[in-house]
């Protein structure tokens, strides 16, 4: 599924619905609502400032999107319409849904915040150690019962925290090298894109053990970001090598 002709410019996908998706498209600064099937544009709107960088949904109806601000989008029959614009302290890179409020990551200085779709700050977790426990947090996911997975570029972690952003664990695997997009599936699993080494990683949140499910055999080249869906069972991965494409994986256990 061909989306776009440039790299690098595709940085974030969410599914919306089982025959849709959003894109958060860097170059053209905007959002798109594409066809899951086709790849063909349904809807789209264009976003302040800075090209978008992390997208997700909060409920069936509302988007979050990072980029210099927080911008809600409306997604409603199909159609996208921009919504509230909250302010925060810095650009944003990673953004999660949590119930009926957003989690976003921040790069420089890293940490993380819980806010509602008000723009109120509820919870706030910044390094205050020696030994970081974020570096470059940019993608961040949130699982079925609530808790929160950040993963790290730099630092080739994968962290779970509660929803109140108490750190709880931290996976690492060599197998995990610049760790960029991630999902959840169900409680207990996570799909992660390894950047540097063309694959999907699987993890499992109760022993920690991953596994390499999809590699550059597999078309896997630069994945930068995927999503799954439960009900087909299907994974889409962003790749970004010559040209942006979707790639749709049908898997078989999950």
């Amino acid at each position: 599924m061909k989306v776009f002709t440039e790299p690098c410019a595709i940085h974030d996908i969410v599914m919306v619905s089982p025959d849709s998706l959003l894109l958060s498209n860097w170059t053209k600064k905007s959002i798109q609502h594409v066809d899951s099937r086709t790849g063909s544009t349904l809807s789209e709107v264009s976003t302040q400032g800075l090209g978008p960088w992390g997208i997700c949904m909060v409920g069936r109806e509302l988007a979050a999107v990072a980029h210099k601000k927080l911008q809600l989008v409306h997604v409603r029959g199909g159609r996208l319409t921009p919504g509230t614009v909250l302010d925060v302290k810095a650009p944003c890179w990673g953004v999660a849904g949590s119930g009926d409020n957003v989690v976003v990551s921040y790069h420089s200085p890293p940490w993380l915040e819980v806010m509602n779709t008000d723009g109120r700050v509820l919870h706030q977790y910044q390094d205050q150690g020696a030994a970081p426990t974020f570096k470059s947090p940019y993608f961040l996911t949130t699982s079925n019962d609530g808790f929160i997975y950040v993963a790290d570029f730099k630092l080739y972690t994968i962290t779970k925290l509660d929803s109140s952003l108490k750190v709880l664990q931290t996976f690492s695997d060599p197998q995990l090298e610049s760790p960029y997009g991630i999902t959840s599936v169900g409680d207990v699993q996570l799909l992660v894109c390894s950047l540097w080494k063309d694959s999907i990683v699987h993890v499992d949140v109760n022993s920690g053990k991953m596994t390499t499910i999809l590699g550059e055999e597999d078309g896997i080249m630069r994945p930068r970001s995927l999503a799954y869906c439960l009900q087909q069972r299907k994974l889409f991965v962003c790749t970004s090598y010559t040209t942006d494409s979707i790639q749709v994986y049908q898997l078989i256990h999950d």
